[in-house]
């Protein structure tokens, strides 16, 4: 089992650089061969128990083939229906949730309440390890007094990355920009200075997509003595790299 889990661990690192291949046999009644890399790619040539193929490079969960001459595509669960020339089976791991953990940027929409007005934000976030993160988000909240503009810069923490669901918090800080609906007298816009505090989690989906809701509290820091306090609630989603 180890010999072949280095042995398989060895070829990923040599395609992943598309530098080499890995021939096999299959040791099932069949395995079927697509045109793409895809469910959506039809079957094109079924290679039966003891036919050889060549392994080449991955494409997220699948692998190029080659098959009586021809470059076809082996879904990656196949893999377990295989041997290597000295009968080595493979063992598949399900790496999706290892591609979460290590991503580095992540791009996010979300929705939600800011105080009692719609909200959305637009975010882009870098991961500089799989516990901390950066992100800078710009929201916008609609309101029947007032519109807000926000923009933040915030640090996040993950305690408990390798979870599927994720739980983080964070602190931040930024700028508040409101511009209150007035009809019979014009009420310059205000600018505020921001500091919050959140609460989420993330649930990983599959592939490069991230659902995830947070509350965050925030403090608008005014010229007046007393400060104003805000809670957002949002839910959305991210797309990581």
């Amino acid at each position: 089992m180890i010999k072949a889990c280095l042995l398989i661990m060895g070829w990923i690192l040599c395609t992943s650089a598309m530098a080499s291949s890995l021939d096999v046999t299959v040791n099932h009644d069949f395995v079927n061969l697509h045109s793409g890399p895809g469910r959506g790619y039809p079957i094109v040539q079924v290679a039966l128990k003891g036919e050889s193929l060549s392994l080449f490079q991955r494409r997220a969960g699948w692998v190029q083939v080659g098959f009586k001459q021809q470059r076809l595509w082996l879904a990656r669960a196949d893999l377990v229906h295989l041997l290597t020339l000295d009968q080595q089976q493979f063992v598949v791991n399900d790496d999706r949730q290892s591609e979460f953990e290590q991503r580095d940027v992540e791009v996010g929409l979300l929705f939600g309440d800011f105080n009692g007005s719609s909200f959305y934000q637009l975010s882009a976030a870098y991961l500089f390890s799989e516990y901390l993160q950066t992100e800078l988000a710009v929201g916008q909240a609609n309101g029947d007094q007032a519109d807000n503009l926000s923009a933040e810069l915030s640090i996040y923490v993950s305690p408990m990355p390798h979870w599927r669901i994720s739980p983080y918090f964070g602190l931040g800080g930024g700028l508040l920009r409101t511009s209150p609906r007035t009809v019979l007298v014009q009420t310059p816009d205000r600018n505020n200075s921001l500091a919050s505090m959140e609460l989420g989690m993330r649930y990983y989906l599959s592939r490069n997509m991230i659902a995830r809701a947070a509350y965050r509290r925030s403090i608008i820091v005014t010229d007046r003595n007393d400060n104003e306090e805000i809670d957002t609630w949002k839910l959305g989603f991210s797309v990581f790299f």
